[in-house]
């Protein structure tokens, strides 16, 4: 009698065992597929959205006649001795025309305290145009004429009211620069700023 027992007992327990195993292997299969599923979302999301910033970029570029037309956003780096935290600022993304260099190498993890001219033309919000050649002696004048860069404009991107980089366009035909008409520049770089900092701000709540 008790083995009869013990046997069902067995039996029950196995049948048990088998659902549960089947249960958490559903499970655990549908955690896997649905998570490829939202990795997937959220790779094409990522690259939709950044398709459509150089997509902006480029139109930009095109349209104002320039050399190069970027975005370099602001980052903490490492840390000073008395645990100051760097302030840094790399690009990020980058339109050029044909025959020109990229600065992918050259701008990366940049010190903001070797740029202060550039910072306060930033802080200004103004896309005036900037005439290199006029700008008091400076690493930032040296670092825009080591690169040929004959003048530029440049914007903040603003994130929720906070500035989180910026919006920058240069020429390196000194011509080109010479006859452009400022009110064209500004009312282009504005445009390209409002969809850039749209776009950026849907990748950030993605």
């Amino acid at each position: 009698m008790a083995s009869n027992e013990n046997n069902a007992f067995f039996q029950w327990f196995e049948t048990i065992s088998i659902i549960t195993g089947t249960v958490i292997g559903v499970l655990a299969g549908a955690i896997k597929i649905f998570g490829k599923k939202d990795s997937v979302k959220e790779n094409k999301q990522f690259i939709q959205v950044h398709t459509e910033i150089h997509e902006t970029l480029t139109e930009l570029r095109i349209k104002t006649d320039s050399a190069r037309v970027q975005i370099i956003q602001f980052h903490n780096g490492e840390y000073f001795m008395d645990g100051v935290s760097m302030r840094k600022f790399s690009l990020t993304h980058e339109s050029l025309a044909r025959g020109m260099s990229a600065d992918a190498s050259r701008i990366k993890s940049l010190l903001c305290s070797m740029f202060l001219p550039l910072l306060n033309y930033i802080i200004e919000d103004d896309a005036k145009l900037i005439d290199v050649e006029k700008m008091p002696h400076s690493f930032c004048k040296q670092f825009f004429e080591d690169n040929n860069v004959e003048g530029f404009s440049v914007l903040p991107i603003k994130i929720k009211n906070q500035i989180t980089g910026f919006l920058l366009i240069q020429w390196c035909n000194g011509m080109k620069f010479e006859y452009l008409k400022p009110f064209d520049i500004e009312e282009l770089m504005e445009s390209a700023r409002s969809a850039i900092e749209v776009q950026l701000a849907s990748q950030k709540k993605g």
